[in-house]
């Protein structure tokens, strides 16, 4: 889970990354010395503090005279932290913690510790929380039993209903070789598992030739390294005579916004990738450049998995008439995070701070992209334990696309 999951791509979703020192975006910026309309400012904000403070001091003053235990004042900073987050009402603004924190931006490079499967949230059962999506090949969830559709009940002893997708990722995570209890639904049966931490290196990209000269890329999730994995791939298909290309995101929850514009200006000439636009109304343009490989007649397969930074994707190579989308509608979600540490602090908050666009400016949250040729995935394919490429009739329809180009 810990690792995609929409821990970057449903949760993390589209993540503009800023670091403390040199670029940072200051959360102080944001909160008190903003002139727009719809913002705290500076007096303002010194009122909003004064209650805080007031609120905080006799909750404080009233649990020490009167509570029977020990009080963990770090503790309850983390869960006034967590407080404040949650009380926006977006899934995908959080609290991290230090260690959180660095957990989170060591998944988003490819690289951390956790049993190796990836997430998405779910209401399919009573416990409304989360369910595997992928379990990784060679990977301690494999060895352990866990598969595609276990739904999590708790997690090292906590009810996942209480926890946001984020919560869920960093509990499963944690030091090397240590293990995570874990009680999985499937079937609607209780199942227990006792599974080992263990370094998970993601390969984000593979691909292969599905025919003489129709290459096949899947794209799992946009980290730092994908972009570079993708090119590695793409050249070796070259080499193999590839003359047309899917580029298959089903599945895939998201990630980097800079990632996948790196990739989309591979395949498109000077133009507009998307554009962001905050509550102020501020545009942020993302611009292709280069289109090296623009005329490469390709589609893209998406599913209603496919979110986020997979959407901005699919949504520009559509928009621009660069390649056909086939599948189903995708998940629609078109609201990009900002990742930044508190100002003079080591944890951290995730937050919503702006829609984006594609080039025929539709913001697609909520909505997400409607393919150019729809096709539900079969059946078959899905009940088969090993279905084969021919099982596939999505990847099929995209093949005959392909095969109708020149």
């Amino acid at each position: 889970m810990d690792k995609k999951l929409f821990l970057k791509g449903l949760i993390c979703g589209i993540l503009l990354t800023v670091f403390v020192g040199g670029g940072l975006y200051i959360a102080k910026r944001l909160i008190f010395n903003n002139d727009s309309a719809g913002v705290v400012q500076v007096e303002d904000a010194k009122s909003f503090e004064d209650k805080a403070l007031k609120q905080i001091r006799a909750l404080r003053n009233s649990i020490r005279s009167s509570f029977l235990y020990e009080v963990d004042d770090e503790a309850m900073l983390t869960e006034i932290s967590r407080g404040v987050m949650k009380s926006l009402g977006d899934p995908y603004s959080v609290y991290y913690t230090q260690e959180e924190f660095d957990k989170m931006m060591d998944a988003s490079n490819g690289t951390y510790y956790g049993i190796g499967v990836s997430v998405v949230p779910t209401n399919e059962t009573e416990y409304t929380g989360c369910k595997i999506m992928k379990v990784f090949m060679g990977s301690p969830a494999e060895e352990a039993g866990l598969q595609v559709g276990d739904v999590f009940r708790t997690i090292a002893g906590v009810d996942v209903t209480e926890m946001n997708l984020s919560d869920a990722a960093a509990t499963i995570r944690g030091e090397l070789n240590s293990y995570v209890d874990l009680v999985m639904i499937r079937d609607g049966k209780e199942m227990n598992f006792h599974v080992q931490r263990r370094k998970i290196e993601v390969d984000t990209v593979s691909g292969r030739m599905v025919t003489d000269d129709i290459g096949y890329i899947y794209v799992a999730e946009f980290d730092s390294v994908t972009s570079t994995q993708f090119d590695k791939i793409f050249d070796d298909l070259r080499k193999k005579g590839m003359k047309k290309l899917i580029v298959d995101l089903r599945e895939n929850p998201g990630g980097l916004v800079h990632t996948v514009n790196e990739m989309c200006d591979k395949f498109l000439d000077d133009g507009l990738i998307i554009y962001t636009q905050d509550k102020q109304g501020r545009k942020n343009e993302y611009r292709s450049k280069t289109g090296q490989d623009e005329t490469l007649p390709m589609v893209v397969l998406v599913n209603g998995n496919s979110a986020s930074a997979s959407e901005i994707f699919a949504g520009a190579m559509q928009a621009r008439g660069r390649a056909k989308v086939i599948g189903t509608t995708t998940f629609g979600k078109g609201i990009v995070q900002q990742v930044y540490n508190l100002p003079g602090q080591k944890d951290g908050i995730k937050v919503t701070s702006s829609s984006y666009y594609t080039p025929a400016d539709v913001c697609i949250h909520g909505v997400g992209i409607k393919p150019d040729i729809e096709v539900e995935l079969s059946e078959n394919y899905k009940n088969k334990k090993d279905p084969t490429d021919e099982d596939d009739n999505q990847l099929q329809t995209a093949i005959q696309e392909l095969m109708k180009t020149p």
